[in-house]
């Protein structure tokens, strides 16, 4: 459903990066997610070792992918699906916001079944209104940091992928409000709701935070095994 309505909403309290509005819900801040099992818990962003990610410092080259389209998830050239054996609820989903990078998004898919899950290609990534209803916007999948990576997920490990947001202006026609994301594993049927973790270590998932995107597109980069240069867009 289409939806392009900005709603109000009581408790908001900050504005991150002139466009998107986190506000906290007058619960204290929570640790950030460690996704990772063995990470250190002052890790910048869930599943993230100290010292193992460094925003703006890529270790590899991305280049957009020649088979996407605007309106809507594409399928990226060469793409190639090993996970149907696990379905996305067999993972649980952060979407961590990025210190002074508004609209990127670092994503971290946690195995959290008893099995090990096969993943290649892109994770399908919807944003959601209010009413947890989805909304349809121009989405490009993109070889960033590259191409796709045939990999394998004990339970508890961690595969990444980055998120870029264009953010629009809340009063044109062509922009979106989002308060949520979908997110679907290559090769499942069904999507699960991303929990948003906010630089400050609060989540949508606890009611600490609120969050709200003014979405026109987006780009979303490739699974990749380790978490380094998953948000180095051009």
């Amino acid at each position: 459903m289409l939806l392009n309505r900005t709603r109000t909403l009581g408790a908001i309290s900050g504005l991150v990066g002139g466009a998107l509005l986190l506000a906290g819900c007058g619960q204290p801040a929570a640790a950030p997610q460690n996704t990772q099992g063995n990470a250190d818990a002052s890790a910048p962003a869930a599943g993230i070792a100290p010292g193992e990610f460094q925003p703006g410092k890529p270790s590899g080259e991305g280049k957009p992918s020649a088979g996407t389209t605007a309106g809507g998830q594409a399928t990226g050239s060469g793409q190639r699906t090993t996970g149907a054996k696990c379905t996305s609820s067999d993972f649980k989903v952060d979407l961590n916001i990025q210190p002074d990078r508004p609209g990127v998004l670092l994503m971290a898919l946690t195995n959290k079944s008893q099995k090990t899950c096969d993943l290649n290609g892109w994770a399908t990534v919807t944003p959601l209104d209010m009413s947890n209803s989805t909304i349809d916007v121009p989405t490009q999948q993109v070889e960033i940091p590259g191409s796709p990576t045939d990999f394998s997920l004990d339970p508890g490990e961690t595969g990444f992928a980055g998120v870029l947001i264009e953010l629009g202006d809340k009063g044109d026609s062509n922009t979106f409000v989002a308060t949520g994301f979908q997110v679907g594993v290559p090769g499942a049927s069904d999507a699960v709701n991303a929990t948003i973790f906010g630089t400050d270590g609060t989540n949508t998932g606890n009611g600490g935070l609120y969050a709200e995107f003014p979405i026109k597109s987006m780009k979303v980069g490739s699974l990749q095994p380790a978490a380094q240069g998953v948000t180095v867009f051009d």
